[in-house]
């Protein structure tokens, strides 16, 4: 060997011995043929410990990579020391080569990372993931500057407010409030909110969309951020494209509406029915009674109509109430009143602040519509129409008194009509307790 060579080589083992670091070879068998001090320094076995040991003893080995390896690479591992010792570990593999230009072993280079420099990676290491994570969140990420200003954006808060990328952002929006919210009002609530208690969460507003009239609804979190030294800088603010949400609830409400209405609608006859009849009557009810007005009911039978159905079928029967039905509706007029089906062939109206004479006007109003609709009714024994009779009951809402107080009143005025020949109203009497007056 060339002595010049050889000096440079007990040279480079001085030097490697001095930094204190580990140097090792290995056969093609990945058995230790080489050990220096600093490998023992390092991982704390001797070179009779580990000469014909198997590397994996101390430093973890991918075989394809090294055998592969045709340069040296740079690595780093968690190594085991003796005792059990664990070692963060920054490692050199290198293949050795023969004069035949073949690999017949490997060299491996090994020093221990030092506590800061391991910090250091972690914290890289970290910050990478959380880049990773600020990148592909499926969420708008932003910090805002004190004077309103947009620093830092992600690309999914770009792609929420129009902005063809984050930079765009950053370079536009000097102004959060007027420039991001589509409700002024709401971005004073936001930033109100904010800076009162130094966190919004769940604030659920419609953000801009850029160029165009249109918005996005989104629920916003915020957090108050600071300085090193403690100052307010501003915030972080997250947002969620909540649009698709909003549309489900937006089509919830309206099939909801829809049932609501269905559940209270006459399905033959489509105006309110018992059950919509009830409700209304007990609001009004103790509406009356804080007012201290007249409230009036109209019970309304159609004559002999087991008759008319016996006569002209049953579907006959059902045309003729949708008839009647709509005849009632149209002549009780005013959004406060109240038409409804009471049950088979027997309709209603609430009439609030409504006393005796108003409530007279109505139902004659309704009996003279009826009849001049001119249906057929051969069978009845009042009229050769179809021919309607009803009771009107009016009462003065009392603490101490019920609703059902003012249904006997016209369930009796409706049986005295009946009684009186049909085809007519009568006004319930008190003194009488039955029919009064009646046309």
């Amino acid at each position: 060997m060339d002595i010049k060579l050889f000096d440079r080589i007990l040279a480079l083992g001085n030097l490697i011995g001095q930094a204190r670091l580990g140097y090792l070879e290995t056969n093609l068998d990945f058995q230790v043929t080489s050990w220096n001090t600093g490998a023992t320094e390092l991982f704390g076995y001797s070179e009779d410990d580990m000469i014909g040991c198997s590397l994996d003893t101390c430093i973890p080995i991918n075989i394809e990579d090294l055998t592969c390896a045709r340069q040296a690479v740079m690595t780093s591992a968690c190594c085991a020391g003796k005792n059990h010792k664990s070692l963060a570990c920054e490692m050199y593999y290198s293949p050795i080569v023969n004069q035949q230009n073949e690999t017949c072993g490997h060299a491996i280079l090994a020093r221990e990372i030092p506590a800061q420099v391991q910090h250091r990676d972690r914290l890289q290491q970290q910050i990478a993931h959380l880049e990773e994570i600020y990148r592909g969140a499926p969420i708008g990420i932003f910090h805002v500057r004190m004077d309103g200003g947009i620093t830092e954006a992600n690309s999914e808060f770009a792609w929420m407010l129009g902005y063809e990328s984050s930079d765009l952002i950053v370079g536009q929006i000097t102004d959060f409030a007027t420039q991001v919210f589509f409700d002024l009002r709401r971005a004073e609530e936001f930033m109100v909110a904010l800076f009162e208690t130094e966190k919004v969460a769940k604030f659920r507003c419609r953000l801009k969309r850029k160029g165009t009239p249109a918005y996005i609804w989104a629920l916003c979190f915020a957090k108050i951020s600071y300085t090193a030294s403690g100052k307010t800088n501003g915030f972080n603010g997250y947002a969620v494209d909540i649009r698709d949400t909003v549309k489900a609830e937006k089509q919830f409400k309206k099939a909801n509406e829809k049932l609501t209405t269905l559940s209270v609608m006459d399905g033959l006859t489509q105006i309110p029915n018992r059950r919509k009849f009830d409700e209304c009557l007990e609001n009004e009810w103790h509406r009356h009674i804080r007012d201290k007005s007249p409230l009036s009911l109209i019970l309304c039978d159609l004559d002999f109509f087991k008759h008319f159905n016996d006569t002209y079928g049953h579907q006959a029967g059902d045309d003729c109430l949708k008839k009647v039905a709509a005849v009632i509706e149209k002549n009780v007029c005013r959004s406060s009143d109240l038409a409804a089906r009471y049950g088979g062939e027997e309709f209603a109206a609430i009439l609030p602040n409504t006393g005796i004479q108003g409530a007279e006007v109505i139902a004659e109003r309704i009996r003279s519509a009826i009849h001049n609709l001119h249906i057929p009714h051969n069978t009845s024994p009042v009229s050769r129409y179809v021919s309607l009779s009803l009771g009107i009951g009016t009462y003065i809402p009392e603490q101490s008194a019920s609703k059902d107080i003012l249904v006997a009143m016209a369930d009796k005025a409706l049986y005295r009509s009946k009684a009186m020949g049909r085809n007519q109203y009568c006004v319930y009497d008190q003194q009488s307790d039955g029919g009064g007056s009646h046309n």
